[in-house]
């Protein structure tokens, strides 16, 4: 799923992301972030120390 972000989308989620003080809300963008650089559920789940499941849905 690489690249479906405009690059205006990936600065607004960036922007979102810094501001984000909820953690749940924060790996949200942050997953969205990283399918969008080409990254799989599995390495995201590794990363983020959270289950795949979760960051499936």
């Amino acid at each position: 799923m690489k690249g479906f972000l405009s690059v205006q989308e990936r600065e607004v989620l960036i922007e979102s992301h810094r501001a984000e003080q909820v953690k749940r809300h924060a790996d949200r963008i942050k997953t969205i972030l990283l399918l969008d650089s080409g990254m799989v559920y599995e390495e995201i789940s590794k990363i983020l120390l959270l289950d795949e499941s979760t960051i499936r849905r």
